[in-house]
Parts: C-alpha cells; sequence; structure tokens
C-alpha cells in the first residue's frame, strides 16, 4: 500500500522548506558521517534458541517527555529530554536538611551550576537554547539467560533549539535541530531476550536526529501547538511522565510491544512528519499526526540524512487523547486548583494506523496494520506538609490485533513510584515495575524452533538525585521466560545508570 498523495505531498511541501537549512545542519554535525540505524534482525527481534549465535537487536530508547501540556509537573519524571528541557521547571529541594557528598557533591553542584549559568546567558543574548543529555548503563546477568556477560551502553542527544520570536520577530516558534551519538553492546542479545535491558541501547554511531519547527498558538481558549519537520512520534504519543524514570528499555518512555509491531519512531530516529497537539478546557488535550516510514527505516546505513520522500515510502498515522486531572486539590479564589495540592494524573487512549511498510517480522508480505494503547499515571497519597513526597502508580495495556505483521500482539505494564521516601534525600525516587509481552501465534511458525509463548519482566530502581542535573541509578531486573522460550532460564540483571542532562 503506497501513502497516500496528501500525505505525501504534505511531507514533500515541508521538504522543500526545509532542505536548504538540513543539508547545512547536517554537515554541521560532527561525525554525521557513518551513523548506523538499528539492524533488521533488531527490530523484528526475532527470537532464536541461541542468543549466542544471533544477537536480539537494539530496541529504539523512549525519551521521556510529556505527553501532553497538562501531565503531571516536572519533579514527577526527573529527566527531560531536548524539547521538554525547553519549558521551566520546579527547582529541585533545597531543604538545609538534605544529605549530600561533601563538597558540595565533590564539586559537581558547582561545576552544572556553572554551565547551568552559561546555557542561560547564551540563551537571554541570542535566543538559542543550548541542550546536551547524556544517558549511560552498565548492567550485567550473572544468573540465567542463554549467556552470561556485562555490557555498557550510552546515548547522546545535543543540539539547539531557537527562540525564532527573538531571532526574527516569529511569534511563539521554536525551531530545534539535535542530532546524537550512541556506543555499546546489546546484553539482551546475549540472554536471549524481547524486552531489550538498557534503555540506552539504540543504533549505535552518529546521526542527525531531529529538525523542525514548533508553532504554539491560541485557539478558542485553548492552546495549540504543531509541529512540522524531522520528528520523532514519541515526542507526542504513547509515553506517560513516570515511565521516562525506569531504565529497562521494554518500558523506559514508551513500552516496548509498539516498536516490534510498527515504524514507530522515538530517539535518535526522526522522519519526516506533522502533528498538532490541542489542550482544551478542563485538563483535556487531543493530539495527531501523520508521519513517513521510509522503505529503509531499519537499514544499517540509516544517518538520518537522507531527505528526501519517495512514493514507495511508507505512513504512520497515529491519534490520541488525554486527560489531566487534579483530584481533591485546593482551590484558589478563582476555582483554580493551587500549585502543588490534591492528587494529579494523566489518562491516554490512543492508536495507529500505517500502510506501505514492511515490519519485517514474518514474510507474509503484508504492509499495513494498527494498534491501540490506553494507559494512566495517578498520584494516590500526598504528604499534606510535604508536597514532594507522595506515592503514585501506573497502568497500561497495548494491542496490535493484526497477526500477520504483529510480533506481539499483547503488552501489559504497571508499577509504583514512591517519590521522596528516603530520609533527608527528598528528590530520590524508588520504583517498582512490571511489564509482560505475549507473542504472536505467527512467531511460533517462524523457525524459531520453539514454542514462543510470554516474556515478562520485574525491575526495581532507584534514582538517586545528586542535583538537578545529575542523577545515578542502581538497578535490578528479573526476566521470566526471555522471549517465551522454556529452555533458557529466568535470568537476573544488575548494574545501574547515569543520567547528565543539561
Amino acid at each position: 500500500m503506497k501513502i497516500s498523495h496528501l500525505c505525501k505531498r504534505a511531507l514533500l511541501a515541508w521538504l522543500c522548506v526545509f532542505l536548504a537549512a538540513s543539508c547545512g545542519a547536517v554537515r554541521a554535525q560532527d561525525g554525521a558521517a557513518g551513523c548506523r540505524q538499528p539492524s533488521p534482525e533488531g527490530k523484528a527481534a526475532q527470537a532464536v534458541s541461541s542468543a549466542a549465535s544471533k544477537e536480539i537487536g537494539p530496541g529504539i530508547r523512549k525519551e521521556d517527555r510529556r505527553a501532553t501540556s497538562g501531565a503531571l509537573k516536572k519533579r514527577l519524571t526527573i529527566r527531560a529530554d531536548s524539547e521538554a528541557k525547553m519549558k521551566n521547571a520546579a527547582p529541585t529541594s533545597t531543604a538545609e536538611d538534605k544529605w549530600q557528598l561533601p563538597c558540595g557533591n565533590f564539586g559537581l553542584n558547582a561545576l552544572c551550576g556553572g554551565i547551568g549559568k552559561a546555557q542561560s546567558a547564551i540563551q537571554k543574548q541570542s535566543g538559542a537554547k543550548v541542550f546536551f543529555d547524556y544517558y549511560a548503563v552498565l548492567l550485567s546477568n550473572p544468573y540465567g539467560g542463554d549467556l552470561q556477560g556485562t555490557d555498557y551502553t550510552h546515548e547522546m542527544i545535543y543540539g539547539l533549539n531557537l527562540d525564532m520570536e527573538k531571532i526574527l520577530g516569529w511569534n511563539k516558534a521554536n525551531l530545534v535541530i539535535s542530532g546524537a551519538y550512541n556506543a555499546g553492546g546489546n546484553l539482551s542479545g546475549k540472554i536471549g531476550n524481547a524486552f531489550t535491558v538498557s534503555e540506552s541501547y539504540v543504533a549505535n554511531g552518529a546521526m542527525l536526529y531531529q529538525l523542525y519547527i514548533r508553532q504554539n498558538m491560541e485557539i478558542c481558549g485553548g492552546e495549540l501547538s504543531a509541529r512540522l519537520g524531522r520528528v520523532s512520534m514519541s515526542g507526542v504519543f504513547g509515553s506517560l511522565p513516570v515511565l521516562g524514570n525506569l531504565v529497562s528499555g521494554g518500558i523506559s518512555g514508551t513500552p516496548e510491544a509498539i516498536f516490534y509491531n510498527s515504524p514507530f519512531t522515538s530517539s535518535p530516529i526522526a522522519t519526516w512528519g506533522a502533528d498538532m497537539q490541542y489542550s482544551a478546557a478542563k485538563d483535556l488535550s487531543f493530539a495527531a499526526g501523520v508521519y513517513q516510514a521510509p522503505k529503509n527505516l531499519s537499514s544499517p546505513n540509516w544517518d538520518g540524512c537522507d531527505m528526501k520522500i519517495s512514493s514507495e515510502d511508507g505512513f504512520m498515522i497515529m491519534f490520541q487523547a488525554a486527560w489531566s486531572p487534579v483530584f481533591l486539590g485546593e482551590k484558589n479564589a478563582d476555582g483554580t486548583t493551587k500549585a502543588d495540592t490534591g492528587l494529579e494524573g494523566v489518562y491516554q487512549i490512543g492508536g495507529y494506523y500505517f500502510g506501505g511498510y514492511d515490519t519485517g517480522n514474518f514474510n507474509y508480505g503484508r504492509e499495513n496494520g494498527y494498534g491501540l494503547y490506553a494507559q494512566a499515571q495517578q498520584m494516590l497519597w500526598r504528604d499534606a506538609n510535604n508536597p514532594g513526597k507522595y506515592l503514585s502508580a501506573w497502568l497500561g495495556a497495548q494491542i496490535s490485533p493484526v497477526q500477520s505483521v504483529t510480533l506481539m500482539p499483547w503488552m501489559g505494564y504497571a508499577g509504583i513510584q514512591l517519590q521522596g521516601f528516603v530520609p533527608q534525600r527528598p528528590d530520590d525516587g524508588i520504583y517498582f515495575s512490571w511489564l509482560g509481552g505475549w507473542f504472536s501465534k505467527n512467531q511460533n511458525r517462524a523457525n524459531v524452533g520453539y514454542d514462543a509463548s510470554y516474556e515478562m519482566v520485574v525491575e526495581a530502581t532507584y534514582v538517586i538525585q545528586l542535583n538537578e542535573n545529575v542523577s545515578l541509578q542502581p538497578d535490578i531486573q528479573y526476566i521470566f521466560r526471555p522471549y517465551g522460550n522454556d529452555s533458557i532460564d529466568d535470568c537476573l540483571v544488575i548494574g545501574g545508570q547515569l543520567i547528565v542532562s543539561f
């Protein structure tokens, strides 16, 4: 099925607008040549009876963003990606009794403060916000899986967010240009499981990431935000704020089944697309988008620099509705809810349809499919005397009914967040997560050599927020029935993550 003429014309129009700027920006990226996209086997994540002979491959990291403009406040999320970091965020706690390492975290606070001041000075003078995010994960499986081993992975996202109002007088517009550099090995390839154990295991190498214009405007009492250019879908769809705090690639940011079942993209992969989010009254928001799904999306030579749009490209259409209520909050005189009171939540339902794209899961030749998801995050309890101390929970599911293109037709996930419960560590969070995926019947006919059933993962992680920019995160995961294979022992994974974000 070929991309519709309407979608093609819209994308071609934006190609003309951005092409000149794109070429210059791409060449300016350090090491932009020689970038690599996940291999076809990585995208399909084909099961094997011996992970020593075939690697499962990369699961694209799901970036941490607000799914709607009315999402939970930033302190619920710990991290932010290149776009979310442009928003004003509530500072972390500065309580005098907060425990930290000697000498201001051994000088880390002073260093981060200096970098932050330099960022602010550049932004104030030029309208350009420089951003940088670094995710490093070291994990080992001392027990279980097909093989035991240790792997390190890292992902860097860097770029500019240009305030076009300050630079050109273009009201409420921003131009975002970003790149990525990634390296490391896939521990899941040794284990032989489907849910990638490291969120930072992505396509290795340097590449152009996003290049788009964002336009904000007020319409009918609400706010409309539109993006046009090279964008990733996870910037708008399929993510809850709390999920960005987990280490497992199976759940961090966007639950992983949608990547196996469709041409869904996240960092560091972006294609031509257009999307809009409208935030209406009463904490409601709606989003829709259409995106290019090029045939070479899973090519090992992908570097993000191929700007062409072809009639042979596929497409991906997405929609989402979200509700972000605050229950039991104290009211101001005008009826609005006071800040830092009440129980905040995010509820989402969404779906997708794609055509003209072969997922590569099976050799049946079908090139279209669809799926749905529903998920929620809700604060269940909050300390009246300390709003930064609270208990939250999340729950969600994905379904992709078209068996001929679907590797994992069902996925479910749930967990809890304990924020501010550790004495003298008010910004730290403890997270417990569960996720499970059930494999397609067609998976059992794809020459895997066994009857694939389901895989489940439980994770416990502790986010140690050293300061506003740096966190350490010890992590433990236990994988039940790796890739639905009874012949592989359940697996223990231990390790940790370092995040640096400016």
